[in-house]
């Protein structure tokens, strides 16, 4: 029915005019297009949305539901209490407080610094800008595991400017060095200085977005008696709020979701990406609070502790999704 008036709608538009074959192949081509592209972005949704859906489905039904072959997406048994066990299993309030604490304080770092290097290439020219940005480019195709050793022997010995080895000799230090590992300084040093997690990225993102802004507002700042930095924080900044949650929200989803950095450089804290990873081996191995049960039946608690493990991104993003998707769209990293 609804395709049927759209058609006609098609045609009414045009009443008193001729309709020759050009105009019904116009409108024909128009409405399959129409099709096509609703066909694609719902197939786009399907595939994107269907991990969720099953993980919320698995998560609020009873075990028993995971023998029943009848039971695919909608459980005959609903209940709540899958969440509980995992919320129990997980000490997620904790768990939850050490990766906000591990993932917002580098993120803020990040999100200021990088700022202040996209500005640099995006408005001011100086030597070696090209090849400096390529490098800062370069920086995405390097994997973080490909530098961790050395990272890591750089904060285990942490030693900038032979200054602790000089402490050293006068004695005011043990050791001629500093070790930062297992602490938060491995994480916040990095980010202070725009070499974080996927900092090239955000670098990149924050050029092209400043590079949108017209510079005549610039212009006037400077003609008002504002210098560079003033001008970068009345002028740019309050014009570039979209680019900065965008940049927000991609650092602090990278350091919630990081498993490999947090643990070689933070082992003694624990963080739901680790603890998550863990979950499913720690209940069901010899010890487990699940021991000798049947895999299945652990499977709803399991998909629970995922819920619950993404819930915080998935209320930050429907949050900020507005302003998220107008970074995306102005930066030109669409595609």
């Amino acid at each position: 029915m609804n395709i049927t008036k759209a058609i006609v709608s098609q045609f009414t538009k045009h009443k008193g005019k001729k309709t020759d074959k050009r105009l019904w192949l116009n409108v024909i081509s128009n409405f399959i297009g129409k099709i096509v592209v609703s066909l694609i972005l719902l197939g786009l949704a399907y595939v994107i949305l269907y991990p969720l859906i099953y993980c919320i489905s698995q998560a609020i039904r009873l075990p028993s539901d995971m023998y029943d072959p009848r039971v695919i997406y909608i459980p005959r048994h609903f209940t709540l209490q899958n969440l509980k066990d995992a919320w129990d299993f997980l000490d997620y309030p904790r768990i939850l407080l050490n990766t906000v604490n591990v993932s917002l304080w580098p993120t803020i770092l990040q999100l200021c610094t990088c700022a202040l290097a996209g500005y640099g290439f995006a408005r001011f020219k100086f030597k070696g800008k090209g090849i400096m940005f390529g490098l800062v480019i370069l920086t995405l195709i390097v994997p973080p595991q490909t530098i961790s050793v050395t990272t890591y022997t750089t904060f285990r010995y942490f030693d900038p400017f032979f200054i602790s080895s000089g402490l050293n000799l006068v004695g005011l230090l043990p050791e001629n060095y500093i070790d930062i590992t297992d602490t938060l300084w491995s994480f916040i040093l990095p980010a202070l200085f725009a070499s974080g997690l996927k900092s090239g990225l955000f670098i990149f993102i924050y050029r092209q977005f400043f590079r949108g802004i017209p510079k005549e507002l610039e212009e006037a700042a400077y003609i008002d008696g504002c210098g560079s930095f003033g001008t970068f924080l009345k002028i740019i900044v309050p014009n570039a709020v979209p680019a900065f949650i965008t940049v927000f929200l991609l650092s602090l989803v990278w350091y919630y979701n990081d498993y490999f950095t947090v643990p070689l450089f933070l082992p003694l804290t624990e963080v739901l990406s680790s603890s998550l990873n863990d979950m499913f081996t720690n209940m069901t191995t010899v010890g487990g609070l699940y021991a000798g049960v049947d895999v299945l039946l652990v499977y709803p608690i399991w998909r629970a502790g995922i819920i619950l493990y993404i819930l915080p991104l998935l209320i930050i993003f429907l949050v900020t999704q507005r302003k998220f998707t107008e970074s995306i769209a102005r930066s030109g990293i669409v595609g």
